[in-house]
């Protein structure tokens, strides 16, 4: 694999897509007295915490296998870039409403896998405009077949 391939913008994703897998074993949320310490992986902190990694890395996966030409994924009338950008948004927003609902005792990994969500979701929409693509509408998500009810 030539990663030298890979877009300014590609890179960033991929750059994200490593944090963001860091950022699942690493402590989410914790708390230590009395000589004791409890860790919370993202895996442990709920759907949101291990879900929304699980999309960025996968937008991550979609722009970087396409930029080293090993798959151009499409899925129905979405390009690579729009599919990878609704991906990273949804991890990103998931992850934000994970820290929103339960901001007590939060560590590093929270805030980790943030970025993460941030940086593959920049790389998406700078990916998407480096390509001439516009921003996903309701109108690419119709079927094209039509039955004759």
């Amino acid at each position: 694999m030539d990663f030298k391939k890979l877009t300014r913008n590609q890179q960033i994703a991929l750059g994200g897509g490593v944090l963001a897998i860091i950022s699942l074993f690493v402590p989410w949320y914790g708390v230590s007295g009395f000589g004791i310490s409890v860790n919370a992986s993202a895996f442990d902190a709920g759907f949101f915490a291990w879900g929304g990694l699980l999309l960025t890395i996968a937008a991550a996966v979609v722009l970087v296998l396409k930029g080293l030409e090993v798959s151009d994924v499409k899925v129905g009338n979405l390009a690579a870039e729009q599919f990878a950008l609704i991906l990273a948004a949804f991890g990103l927003v998931a992850m934000l409403l994970r820290w929103l609902t339960d901001n007590d005792f939060t560590k590093f990994g929270l805030y980790l896998g943030i970025i993460a969500g941030a940086l593959v979701t920049y790389a998406s929409f700078g990916s998407m405009q480096d390509a001439g693509l516009e921003m996903p509408s309701a109108d690419d998500f119709k079927s094209d077949n039509k039955s004759d009810g």
